[in-house]
């Protein structure tokens, strides 16, 4: 499969969640805030752009979806979205699952409350082809979840043709 390479340049750092698979989460955590969001692409009413630095603002009562801007600034969002934890926040990261990243031995592993290893890839933005790399879930939050690391149990690509039928049998 050949690499799309805006997704592995410097060309651009934001890609949009698939619609549908940020609405599965949004069913289970009923989001209030995206700090990692553009004018076009945002997810909850209440969001940042890169011009508003959703680092710089607090998220202690807001239950948080973020998909950080891919490049070399992750683990500063890891270490705002466990901070934003400590004093409240439930934060719900998309994430490259890069686990040899300093960021997962110093944030992630000992700290996230669950770790979600999503099975395939997943197509960002407007992308004819899935990410060049594997992603995950992690959640940083005061409450338990259990078990603490999980494996979708169905492709991403299954996964979402299921949740286009369910979509379908509501209407």
């Amino acid at each position: 499969m050949p690499l799309i390479k805006s997704m592995v340049s410097s060309k651009t750092n934001e890609w949009e969640t698939p619609q549908w698979f940020f609405d599965m989460l949004n069913t289970e955590f009923h989001f209030t805030l995206d700090p990692c969001a553009t004018e076009k692409n945002h997810k909850c009413n209440k969001y940042y752009t890169f011009k508003d630095s959703g680092l710089k603002h607090d998220w202690r009562n807001d239950i948080v979806f973020m998909n950080p801007p891919y490049g070399g600034n992750t683990a500063s969002w890891i270490k705002k979205a466990l901070e934003e934890s400590i004093k409240g926040a439930t934060v719900v990261c998309l994430i490259v699952s890069s686990t040899d990243r300093s960021y997962w031995h110093d944030y992630i592993f000992p700290f996230a409350s669950q770790i979600r290893f999503i099975r395939g890839r997943l197509a960002f933005g407007n992308a004819k082809s899935t990410a060049p790399f594997a992603s995950a879930i992690v959640i940083f939050s005061n409450k338990a979840f259990y078990p603490e690391i999980m494996f979708f149990e169905i492709s991403i690509a299954k996964q979402r043709i299921k949740n286009e039928i369910a979509q379908r049998e509501m209407f």
